[in-house]
């Protein structure tokens, strides 16, 4: 199914770019705008943001990578 219209981007698309970016031992959660860039595109409207977001965290827990970063005051799982 089409998520982004703007840069006619798949769900499948978007899945795989956030696997393969989650199965760097050293990478962090991505974040939207990480996909659209490994995926040779950028954001434009961010109409699809939300849709987007809910698909390349979906199987995140799974691969229990790091947050984007530590909250104020949390020491950074290492």
């Amino acid at each position: 199914m089409i998520i982004c219209s703007c840069n006619v981007l798949s769900d499948k698309q978007l899945r795989q770019a956030a696997e393969e970016m989650r199965a760097d031992p050293d990478a962090r959660l991505p974040t939207p705008g990480a996909v659209f860039r490994k995926l040779g595109c950028r954001p434009r409207c961010g109409g699809c943001f939300p849709n987007v977001i809910d698909i390349i965290h979906q199987n995140a827990d799974k691969a229990g990578r790091k947050a984007a970063a530590p909250l104020e005051g949390e020491p950074e799982d290492r």
